[in-house]
């Protein structure tokens, strides 16, 4: 079983949010190998951190 992880964001600008779920692998391809996330806001272009933490419930 891969390890999958949940990426949570919500901008506090205009107040949306997402949520992804995506393997480490996945998470280094996309954002490199840092401790941290940010992601742009899609709708307001926003620059905000994102959370990131083990996602027990998605199974592969």
């Amino acid at each position: 079983m891969t390890k999958k992880y949940r990426i949570k964001t919500s901008c506090p600008q205009c107040g949306c949010s997402g949520v992804s779920h995506l393997s480490e692998q996945e998470i280094i391809q996309r954002y490199g190998d840092v401790p941290n996330i940010e992601l742009e806001c899609h709708e307001c272009m926003m620059i905000m951190d994102a959370d990131v933490e083990e996602d027990m419930d998605v199974d592969e």
